[in-house]
């Protein structure tokens, strides 16, 4: 088990320097649909994997792969994003548990369905000031 956890912990280290695979591809996407964003947005307490600066509230979306299903991490994860909302912040937490083409189209669609829902456009510079 200690193994388990020492590669854990070493994945959790390169993942801060470096987007997920899944997290790319989502980049990939989005920008071939002409989706504005921005990636690894650093906030005060936390680092956003896209960021969306909608015109009401900021929409901040976390892709959290496998290391973010133990139950330390998700409860350090909800203690964050719970902060985050009071600070005025929407929350999309999209998780997988490995990368598959079928499950970064799904959370691609889950992005684009929140900002039309947000936006009433897939278009996000439409909703900005």
């Amino acid at each position: 088990m200690s193994k388990m956890s020492g590669q854990r912990s070493d994945w959790r280290e390169r993942l801060r320097a470096n987007p997920s695979r899944m997290e790319q591809e989502i980049a990939i996407k989005l920008q071939d649909n002409g989706i504005h964003y921005q990636t690894q947005v650093e906030i005060s307490v936390t680092t956003a994997d896209f960021y969306f600066p909608l015109e009401s509230r900021p929409l901040l979306v976390f892709v959290d792969g496998r290391v973010h299903m133990g139950r330390r991490q998700m409860s350090k994860d909800e203690e964050l994003r719970t902060l985050l909302r009071k600070r005025g912040y929407r929350i999309l937490e999209l998780g997988y548990d490995s990368y598959s083409d079928k499950k970064r189209d799904q959370l691609y669609e889950e992005i684009r369905a929140s900002l039309a829902n947000l936006c009433g456009s897939v278009k996000v510079d439409l909703c900005q000031a």
